[in-house]
Order: structure tokens, then C-alpha cells, then sequence
């Protein structure tokens, strides 16, 4: 089963979620990534688009009565973040979990271990820390 869960028509970029799998078509190319070869990069042009994103997974999340973590790995996505020491994508990924109301327990512990991480700008650690406080 292929579900279209994103789609920015301003950047021609959508995401499906194909249960196992999911499938990104972005500027004319098809990436496909397997759970058990995560590489999370295709998805971080969402976290630019937080707008027009949220309100496609609110609909879909409310209209499937489904939780987020059913159909989008963002725990994979913000471990491949912290992974690869992307402070731009960690802090825009921080606004997405906030909005998106999917901080778990899970998602809390991979914050903790970049918030002492000194590869991460003292700006970006305050803010994990702040969420981490806010949402304990």
C-alpha cells in the first residue's frame, strides 16, 4: 500500500509512505529507503516547509485516526540529525516534533544525549535543554 503523506507543490517534492519503505520524488529523481537502511537527509526539506507539512499530517493523522509515529519516522529523522551533528536541521526538526505534538520518550532520550554534545552550537543546546524541561 502506497500512502502520499507529503506533498510541497512549490519545491515538487512529495513523500509516500509505502509501509516498509518510503518513496521521495524531489527535482525529477526517486529515492526509495528501506527501514533497515535508513538514511533520514531526503526528509529534512520538510522541516523548511513546516507550514504546508503539518497541516497535510494533521489532516491525515485526523482523518485515519492514526498517530504520526504510524506513518512518519521521526525518531529515525532526528537520530540521523543528531547522528551526522546537523545543528540547521536539529533546531528546524525541534520546531517540527513541537508542532506536531510528538515528543516522546523515545524522541527525549536521543535529545538527551545532544544536549551536552559539544559538536552542537551552545544556542542549540539551551533549546534542547528548554524542551526537554518544558516537556518532562
Amino acid at each position: 500500500m502506497e500512502i502520499r503523506i507529503i506533498y510541497i507543490s512549490e519545491i515538487n517534492y512529495e513523500c509516500y509512505f509505502c509501509g516498509n519503505c518510503w518513496k521521495i520524488v524531489y527535482e525529477g529523481k526517486t529515492t526509495n529507503i528501506n527501514m533497515n537502511n535508513f538514511h533520514g537527509y531526503p526528509f529534512y526539506i520538510i522541516f523548511e516547509h513546516i507550514e504546508t507539512v503539518s497541516k497535510q499530517l494533521t489532516m491525515l493523522i485526523n482523518k485515519n485516526n492514526i498517530l504520526l509515529s504510524d506513518i512518519f519516522s521521526i525518531e529515525l529523522i532526528l537520530k540521523d540529525i543528531i547522528d551526522h551533528y546537523q545543528d540547521y536541521w536539529l533546531n528546524l526538526c525541534l520546531y517540527f516534533i513541537i508542532k506536531m505534538e510528538c515528543l516522546n520518550s523515545n524522541i527525549i532520550q536521543l535529545l538527551i544525549t545532544a544536549k551536552n554534545n559539544k559538536k552542537f552550537s551552545q544556542e542549540l543546546r539551551h533549546k534542547i535543554r528548554k524542551v526537554i524541561l518544558l516537556n518532562n
